[in-house]
């Protein structure tokens, strides 16, 4: 019984308050000034780094290991820079077993993971990354150096707008990776920021 008046009462409200709206007139115009966000940054890849140390600075500490700040810094040519936060880097170093900072690798393997994270040339997704999956050259030559990369533009897919490199399928048995930030766009190219590093698999 007391469910049922409840019940009743909740019904009568909802007539009641829809009645009520019935008497508002939609609204006819307003002052809209639409922007966008700059994604531009006065700053190289590098200093933009150190301004976010919070999450870069196991990658910056990998970047001055391998010897490899000069890309970052310079600003002669535009650089597409998949920037690996301190949870990316960490998982190269666990790859070690008896390893437990990015110092301590083969400093060789650091370049290589580096350079597989530089690639040649800007790609951001306002216009150079298709949709379809397209191999790009990374500063880490040969097969180990093969990467692919596209953009999400789909707006009924929960990525869209996402960078992704290595696509299902794309690249052999490379395992795809999502960027988690991406067209921030330093005076020397683009970056996108990822929490696991990328790498090719036969």
């Amino acid at each position: 019984m007391y469910r049922q008046i409840i019940t009743g009462m909740a019904l009568l409200l909802t007539v009641v308050l829809a009645g009520s709206c019935s008497d508002m007139k939609l609204q006819t115009d307003a002052d809209y000034n639409a922007t966008v966000l700059d994604p531009h940054i006065s700053m190289t890849a590098w200093e933009y780094f150190e301004s976010r140390s919070d999450i870069f600075s196991d990658f910056m500490a990998a970047i001055e290991y391998a010897d490899m700040k000069d890309y970052y810094t310079q600003t002669d040519r535009e650089y597409t820079f998949l920037a690996l936060t301190n949870t990316a880097i960490k998982a190269f170093v666990s790859s070690y077993p008896d390893k437990s900072a990015i110092t301590e690798c083969p400093k060789e393997d650091v370049q290589n993971l580096l350079r597989y994270h530089i690639v040649d040339g800007f790609y951001s997704t306002y216009g150079e990354l298709p949709v379809e999956a397209i191999y790009v050259l990374t500063l880490r030559r040969g097969e180990e150096g093969l990467m692919t990369m596209l953009a999400r533009k789909n707006p009924w897919m929960a990525d869209a707008g996402s960078v992704i490199v290595n696509d299902t399928g794309t690249n052999g048995n490379s395992p795809m990776r999502q960027a988690v930030s991406s067209n921030i766009m330093p005076t020397n190219g683009v970056i996108h920021v990822f929490n696991s590093y990328c790498y090719y698999k036969r």
